[in-house]
């Protein structure tokens, strides 16, 4: 009941702290807002960790029609991004692969054969995701919460790769519903 009002807070002190909060409608005015950002920072290359919100305003089509290279960094995102697919589970996006059919998609990705052990299938993505955060302009990640007493976004995370899509891009962008 007080979404307004604390939105209010948490942008005021958002923009104290320096950070350029927007407010956009519908999902199209978000993906147009990060579009306009990216073009206005001059990002070309961008990776993302963390957003089920992005996923739902299909932010990657609107990016990727505007020229930009999107990465997905979550291990899950990331193969059914190779497979140009969409999540079959919220939580586990590729729960529905083998470790033979990511092998095999690895396998093309890298252009060598790559074995179906999980491990190792996780040493290449790790390697081959690492580059495209050391060369990304932009990160893009949700938030699980705000806090509007300070401003502040809380991002949980077991992979890692958001503390990386957040620290290492000269530009964060956090996609977040306002719910959060």
């Amino acid at each position: 009941t007080r979404l307004d009002e604390l939105y209010d807070q948490f942008r005021k002190n958002a923009e104290a702290a320096g950070v350029q909060v927007h407010f956009a409608r519908d999902a199209d005015e978000a993906n147009a807002i990060i579009a306009k950002i990216a073009k206005a920072t001059g990002s070309k290359k961008i990776v993302k960790s963390k957003s089920m919100t992005a996923e739902e305003t299909l932010l990657n089509h609107t990016l990727e029609d505007h020229g930009l290279e999107v990465t997905e960094t979550d291990l899950g995102e990331w193969i059914i991004q190779l497979r140009h697919e969409g999540p079959s589970h919220m939580v586990m996006p590729a729960i529905h692969l083998s470790r033979y059919q990511v092998g095999d998609l690895f396998s093309d990705v890298t252009g060598a054969k790559q074995e179906p052990d999980i491990e190792k299938l996780v040493k290449v993505a790790r390697r081959e995701l690492r580059r495209k955060f050391a060369e990304a302009d932009m990160g893009i990640t949700g938030a699980n919460f705000a806090i509007a007493d300070t401003g502040t976004i809380g991002l949980v995370t077991n992979e890692g790769n958001a503390r990386l899509v957040t620290t290492l891009p000269r530009v964060h962008v956090a996609l977040l519903g306002i719910d959060k």
